[in-house]
C-alpha cells in the first residue's frame, strides 16, 4: 500500500501530513512525531524565521518576508494553534497594531497568510469578505477585455513597453478588481468556513479564472498607470498550470495543488487532464517520481511555487520519489472529498 511505503520512508514532516491529512488520524495521536517534526534542523530555521519576523516586512523574495515565512511553515504542519508556532509570535495586539499601518495591497499580500496560519487577527476575514465581492463584482460579468490601449499612453519605460498596460479603472489604488494569486490562497483557506452565498462567489471568481478566455491574459497581469507618467509591473497573475490547452508548457505543481481546494476546480475537464498528465510520472510500485523542477527549493516568493520542500533530504536517492508521491497522493484525495 503506497500509503504505508510513505511512512515507512518519508521523514517527520511528510508522515505527519500524511497522518493527518490523508489518514484522518486523530491530531492528539501524533505527538511523538511531532516532537521528532520540531526537532528537525529544517523545521528549527523557519521558527527562527518566525521569531525574528519584522511584520512590517510583507511583500518580497527573500526568506524572511511574511509572505514566506507564514506559509513555510505551514508547510510542515505548523500554525498558530501549535505551541512551538505560537511562542515565537509576539503579543497578537502588537501585530494587530502592525497591520493597521498595512496598504491595501499589503493586506492582500498578508491576510491570506494570517488566515492560512490560524493568527487570531481582528479585520482578517471582513477582508476575505470584501475582496471576494469586490473581485465577484467584476467576474461575475464575464469581461476579459482588461488592457488598455497602448497609444493613450505617454513616456512607458523601455522595460515596460512590451507589456500591456492594465485598463486603470479595473486595477488601480484601493479597488484591485483583478483576481490575484495572493487572493487565492485565502479563497481556498476560507471556503469551507462562510456562506454558501459567498461560495457560490468564489466559484465564479474561480470559474472566470480557469476558463479559456483567460487563457488570453498575460503572465504577470502587465503593467499599472497610476499617474500619466509613472509605470508599475502588476504581477501576480492566477493562470492555471498544466494546461492542456497551452500544451502543458505551465508547470507549476504548486499551484495545481492550490487550486484543488476548489470543488469547480476538481470537477473541471482542465483539472481531470492535469492529473492525466502527471500520471506519466507513475512508477510500477504506484509511487511516482516528478521532475526535480516540480520540486524546487530556492529564495522566491512561496506563491510561484519555488518553496517545495517538505524537509526530506535531498541527499537520499529516494527524496524525489517521496515527496512527489505525497504531492500526488493530496491531489488524488481530492477526488475523494470532492
Amino acid at each position: 500500500m503506497v500509503l504505508e511505503w510513505l511512512i515507512a520512508n518519508s521523514e517527520p514532516v511528510i508522515r505527519y501530513r500524511t497522518h493527518l491529512e490523508l489518514m484522518n488520524t486523530d491530531i492528539n495521536d501524533l505527538q511523538d512525531i511531532m516532537i521528532d517534526l520540531i526537532a528537525l534542523s529544517q523545521t528549527q530555521k523557519r521558527l527562527t524565521l518566525l521569531r525574528n519576523l519584522d511584520y512590517n516586512r510583507v511583500h518580497g523574495s527573500d526568506s524572511t518576508h511574511l509572505e514566506n515565512v507564514l506559509p513555510m511553515l505551514n508547510d510542515f504542519g505548523l500554525n498558530y494553534f501549535t505551541e512551538a508556532f505560537k511562542c515565537k509570535t509576539p503579543d497578537i495586539t502588537n501585530i494587530s497594531d502592525v497591520i493597521l499601518k498595512y496598504s491595501y495591497y499589503e493586506k492582500i499580500e498578508a491576510y491570506p497568510f494570517f488566515i492560512k496560519s490560524k493568527f487570531p487577527v481582528n479585520g482578517a476575514i471582513d477582508f476575505a469578505i470584501e475582496r471576494i465581492n469586490t473581485i465577484y463584482n467584476f467576474t461575475h460579468h464575464n469581461n476579459y477585455d482588461i488592457y488598455d490601449e497602448s497609444d493613450k499612453y505617454k513616456g512607458v519605460p523601455i522595460p515596460f513597453r512590451d507589456r500591456p498596460i492594465i485598463k486603470p479603472d479595473i486595477a488601480y489604488g484601493d479597488m484591485c478588481k483583478l483576481p490575484m494569486i495572493y487572493d487565492i490562497v485565502m479563497l481556498a483557506e476560507v471556503y469551507d468556513y462562510i456562506s454558501s452565498d459567498l461560495q457560490d462567489k468564489i466559484n465564479n471568481i474561480i470559474n472566470y479564472i480557469i476558463s479559456p478566455e483567460y487563457d488570453v491574459v498575460l503572465f504577470g497581469y502587465g503593467i499599472l498607470a497610476s499617474t500619466p507618467k509613472k509605470y508599475h509591473s502588476m504581477g501576480w497573475d492566477c493562470k492555471k498550470p498544466f494546461n492542456d490547452k497551452q500544451d502543458y508548457s505551465y508547470q507549476n505543481l504548486h499551484r495545481l495543488l492550490l487550486y484543488s481546494h476548489f470543488p469547480i476546480v476538481v470537477k473541471s475537464s482542465w483539472f481531470h487532464n492535469a492529473i492525466d498528465y502527471l500520471s506519466q510520472f507513475e512508477t510500477k510500485n504506484q509511487t511516482y517520481t516528478f521532475p526535480v523542477d516540480y520540486l524546487s527549493e530556492r529564495d522566491s516568493n512561496w506563491v510561484l511555487g519555488s518553496r517545495m520542500s517538505l524537509a526530506e533530504n535531498r541527499r537520499k536517492k529516494n527524496w524525489v520519489e517521496i515527496e512527489s508521491t505525497f504531492y500526488m497522493l493530496k491531489l488524488l484525495n481530492c477526488f475523494t472529498v470532492y
